[in-house]
């Protein structure tokens, strides 16, 4: 390799390597703004924002003012996504407790273990669903609780990978001080959005095989 061609590729991986420590380090600053509560998920839809469009091919996005804008058009939404998911998940902690105190049958534990499944890999899909803009409130809620289930190894892809990266970079702490969010949130959004084209090329091709008969019929009339 020429020493010039070197020297481009070490200043590109530089180069994102700021952009990523930036990003994450707006998403800390945002998140204890809103008091960490109604601060995190406004902060993460705003992180997710500035890397879906760079794995969508747009490096130079212009880091503070996207993530600001987002930061305040997403902040009602995506904390009424979040804190219904923390309920949630409040809820079956809560009944977790009740077994573990009272005990239960086969049948109600089975029930417990599928509700909080469903509900972690429904997860995977919530916020990368909300900031790629596909329809309201409960639309979002009702589109990653069926695409995760269709797209199952695509979410517990997502599960496994965001595991290995916490273990990875929580080894490292100061790695996982400036790039924790931003390589989780990339990683995310990149195998989610292997789910939404999955969906769509199954889509395209039910709408071209309904379509089909029709269009026979007429040539042959």
């Amino acid at each position: 390799m020429k020493p010039n061609a070197f020297m481009e590729k070490l200043v590109t991986v530089f180069s994102w390597m700021a952009k990523l420590a930036y990003v994450h380090f707006l998403w800390m600053l945002f998140s204890a703004a809103g008091l960490i509560i109604f601060g995190f998920f406004p902060a993460t839809a705003a992180l997710m924002t500035i890397c879906k469009r760079w794995l969508d091919g747009e490096e130079s996005v212009p880091i503070f003012g996207v993530f600001w804008a987002s930061y305040r058009s997403s902040f009602f939404t995506s904390n009424q996504i979040g804190l219904v998911y923390m309920a949630a998940a409040l809820v079956l902690y809560v009944n977790f407790l009740v077994i573990q105190e009272n005990g239960a049958g086969l049948p109600i534990i089975a029930a417990f273990y599928l509700a909080v499944f469903f509900l972690v890999i429904t997860g995977t899909h919530l916020l990368p669903l909300y900031i790629a803009g596909k329809g309201s409130f409960l639309h979002v809620w009702k589109t990653a609780f069926i695409m995760s289930i269709v797209n199952l190894p695509i979410s517990i892809a997502v599960l496994v990978s965001q595991s290995a990266i916490y273990y990875l970079l929580f080894s490292y702490p100061s790695a996982a001080l400036f790039f924790l969010s931003s390589t989780l949130a990339i990683i995310q959004l990149w195998l989610v959005q292997h789910s939404f084209n999955r969906v769509e090329r199954k889509a395209k091709a039910l709408r071209a095989k309904k379509s089909a008969p029709a269009v026979q019929e007429t040539y042959t009339a």
